[in-house]
């Protein structure tokens, strides 16, 4: 690059000024190469790269895998209902994560005043005040007593300016607030919300990655704002907020990554409701392990299967010990995965190994400090010199969803098992935990997948991946789109791993009963974050392959498939009952067999 010549970063941050509203991204794409002409073989991977990690703080906002809008378009009139706890009220404060996503993530620049435009003072935390648990925070004192703000009342957030940013409060008290008028509003965006985070297949998505876009093509994104997002996802339950900030389908604790409480806690159930919730979930398992036995015994009549059902993941790993089920008091996933790359000054093995990491020795700190500095971007790192320490906080937010992919390491392992249980050491779907189905099918899947795996497991594995490959050809040759083709053939290979670890067949070699097992107690208990969309394709998947299989002379009858595929609703039953059962109930391991019967029989 020459002295003069423009960075990519300043590219996309003048082009954010010259849209109006949504545009593909292939065309800015386009335009950065215009003005900074690449020979690399995939000049758009850079400045993909940079849209990834560092798009809304140059000024770009993702709506979906094709299009992208400015932030100032998407933040421009903007309004949203906070909800202050009474102890914000009492202490006169509003925390910051009240305003976030919209304000106050990626950085502190923002200015909040009322509605006669007098400004409201921004907190910084000093040895005179303290350091308190909701910093950083507004300083609301004064407006509260001038409105006489009650626990309960509302404060209304409007978008005046996008750029610089400047949000307006109103007050509005409890009883003036029209529930009926935002019911339907708050139904959608807490469906599009848990939508949006199942779709990710990540263990930790950050919220301004799933909210912003919903607010920004929302068509009430400026009319009479509904409930706080926040406290649409705890009531609702079955996504977790995690620090405020990042979003999970997973049952996992605080990560308490900043050392500060949070804000927006889940309010422990009551246990006669709790009793209540378990019961009805109980009778709705009932009722499917109904239609489930009606559907199996109506197939063994028609010839498709002996009526035996197949238990091996049920026990472990092939030969494993048939009375091993302690994995029924827990979900006994293994997603952590070692698949990390680091240069040769930096050695994972020393400090972060099996053992648990001791918070108070300084080698271990100074290592963690050290490798997130050589990760973060250098304009981050200039802004790190001079910043406050709750804009450090801040700013470190910003890059939390890189370091997470970046370095793992870094963070708290996520433990999917009940503290009490052990999880068997078993072969897992790590490069489908770690990503989407509509990622490119190729030979390092079979690779990956054929490390974990014994020689038998491995050799059938690995003549699926030749089928599989024969497939995608197929379905290429049919006039199917590429993309079409690898997300189809890669998610067979759930069911080939699964063959491969459990029974040492290959998918030429696959049955009614082996499939049955695969999808309703092994896909279910596998494979996170599932979405009743991806059920369905692993269904028509699979019923398109043994078609294939069979028109080829492969295997003599594909026709259990078909059965199977006839009953994909009662998978996806099967999968969004399973999200909804909770691990810290007290009905948990009989809600848990009851589920999937009959493999904890």
């Amino acid at each position: 690059m020459t002295q003069h010549e423009p960075t990519i970063a300043s590219i996309l941050r003048h082009l954010a000024h010259e849209y109006d509203g949504p545009v593909e991204e292939r065309r800015i794409l386009e335009r950065v190469l215009e003005r900074r002409p690449s020979n690399a073989k995939n000049p758009y991977a850079t400045i993909r790269e940079r849209l990834r990690w560092d798009g809304l703080t140059l000024g770009w906002l993702r709506l979906n895998r094709s299009q992208l809008m400015p932030l100032r378009v998407a933040l421009e009139g903007l309004r949203f209902r906070c909800l202050p706890r009474a102890r914000d009220v009492q202490a006169g404060l509003l925390p910051l994560a009240h305003l976030q996503p919209f304000a106050g993530l990626r950085t502190h620049g923002c200015a909040l005043r009322d509605r006669d435009g007098a400004a409201l003072a921004f907190i910084d935390i000093d040895e005179e005040r303290g350091h308190h648990a909701a910093l950083p925070a507004f300083d609301l004192g004064a407006w509260y007593e001038r409105h006489a703000f009650a626990p309960g009342d509302s404060i209304i957030v409007s978008v005046v300016s996008a750029e610089p940013l400047v949000l307006e409060l109103a007050h509005e008290p409890r009883e003036a607030f029209r529930a009926a008028a935002v019911a339907a509003q708050d139904a959608e965006l807490v469906e599009t919300i848990v939508e949006r985070v199942r779709r990710s297949q990540a263990a930790l998505v950050p919220c301004d990655e799933v909210v912003l876009p919903i607010f920004a093509a929302a068509p009430w994104r400026a009319a009479y704002p509904g409930s706080p997002w926040q406290h649409l996802v705890i009531r609702d339950g079955r996504l977790q907020l995690v620090d405020d900030i990042f979003l999970t389908s997973q049952r996992i604790g605080s990560l308490h990554l900043f050392g500060g409480e949070e804000v927006f806690e889940q309010q422990p159930q009551d246990a006669r409701d709790r009793r209540a919730s378990d019961a009805a979930l109980l009778a709705e398992i009932d009722a499917l392990q109904r239609d489930l036995a009606q559907a199996r015994q109506r197939d063994a009549e028609a010839g498709l299967w002996s009526g035996q059902v197949q238990r091996a993941s049920a026990f472990g790993a092939p030969g494993g010990d048939a009375g091993g089920h302690q994995h029924f008091h827990g979900l006994d996933d293994d997603s952590s995965g070692d698949g990390w790359s680091a240069d040769a000054a930096w050695d994972p093995e020393r400090f972060f190994d099996d053992e648990e990491i001791d918070p108070d020795d300084p080698a271990v700190l100074d290592a963690a400090h050290e490798r997130m500095l050589a990760l973060l971007p250098a304009e981050v790192l200039e802004q790190l010199q001079t910043a406050r320490p709750e804009e450090v906080e801040v700013l470190i937010a910003g890059q939390l969803n890189m370091l997470l992919t970046r370095a793992p390491e870094l963070f708290p392992r996520i433990e999917l098992v009940a503290p009490d249980e052990e999880a068997e050491d078993d072969p897992t779907l790590d490069a489908l935990l770690a990503g989407e189905w509509q990622e490119a099918w190729d030979d390092d899947l079979v690779d990956e997948l054929d490390g974990d795996l014994d020689d038998e497991a491995s050799n059938a594995f690995s003549t699926s991946g030749d089928l599989m490959s024969q497939f995608q050809d197929y379905l290429l040759e049919m006039g199917k789109r590429a993309a079409t083709a690898r997300a189809r053939t890669r998610a067979l290979s759930v069911y080939a791993d699964f063959l491969a670890s459990y029974y040492g067949r290959t998918l030429a070699e696959g049955d009614y009963a082996t499939l049955d097992e695969c999808l309703f107690y092994y896909y279910p208990r596998r494979v996170l974050n599932s979405s009743a969309r991806q059920v369905r394709e692993l269904c028509t998947a699979l019923k398109q392959f043994y078609a294939f299989l069979q028109q080829r002379g492969i295997i003599p009858d594909g026709r259990f498939a078909e059965a199977l595929w006839r009953r994909r609703e009662q998978a996806v039953r099967v999968v969004t009952i399973y999200e909804r059962i909770s691990s810290e109930s007290p009905d948990f391991e009989l809600l848990f067999e009851r589920l999937f019967l009959p493999y904890t029989e």
